[in-house]
């Protein structure tokens, strides 16, 4: 680890700022992927200190003022894309959890996409409606996700705010689907159809959600599909 790292994981303000007016080279620095000083400041696991969140924010700013980019990327090995694209707003929101600096990010005008899969995780509806005023996608597949994962709070709020709610995975299943297989209570299930899920739509095998209750013997679940 090198003195820049150090100073940064520290969060010393004044190490950083003379580190830069001394050796300005330091703003160029990034590791080989690309994570550089602000990925780094802004990934710190500090949300429950509030000197260190201000700190936090103080140097981000002086690191903007000093020239480095808002949506640098840190390119992370992903096997599905080759790489996913973490920025400093998405370490702030899902490493460290900073409300503070994700918000001062958001509004400097960061890039507000690759948060929502974090934020269905999170079930953070605070933060969904915080990035959607900034003009975050509403991802299809992160609704999805959110409901697989039983985050029911945020994946009615992506309905709410117009997702497809027959939106399907790599084998055609419904979040519509997922509840028959997975049995979930009556009530997600009737969230679902309230929204317009079709009992219809059939997955990569040909297999309805329909079909799935009455294969199941989910005698209710008819009961609400015939009741459309």
């Amino acid at each position: 680890m090198n003195k820049y790292v150090r100073a940064l994981k520290a969060l010393d303000v004044a190490v950083i700022q003379e580190l830069l007016q001394k050796e300005p080279k330091w703003l160029q620095w990034s590791e080989e992927e690309g994570k550089n000083a602000l990925h780094y400041v802004s990934g710190l696991d500090i949300s429950d200190d509030s000197r260190k969140v201000d700190a936090s924010l103080q140097l981000v700013k002086l690191l903007l003022a000093s020239g480095m980019e808002l949506n640098a990327v840190h390119r992370i090995p992903d096997n599905k894309c080759g790489f996913f694209s973490a920025t400093p707003l998405w370490y702030a929101y899902t490493r460290g959890r900073n409300e503070k600096l994700y918000t001062y990010l958001l509004n400097e005008g960061a890039n507000p996409n690759h948060c929502m899969f974090a934020i269905a995780w999170n079930n953070d509806v605070k933060a969904a409606n915080r990035f959607k005023k900034h003009e975050a996608e509403i991802e299809d597949a992160a609704f999805l996700s959110a409901f697989n994962w039983r985050r029911f709070e945020i994946a009615e709020w992506f309905l709410k705010n117009g997702t497809n709610v027959d939106y399907p995975d790599s084998d055609g299943n419904t979040a519509l689907h997922q509840a028959i297989q997975r049995k979930y209570k009556i009530e997600q299930i009737e969230m679902l159809l309230q929204y317009g899920a079709d009992c219809n739509q059939r997955n990569n095998e040909g297999i309805s959600p329909k079909t799935l209750a009455e294969l199941n013997n989910r005698t209710k679940v008819l009961r609400l599909f015939e009741a459309m």
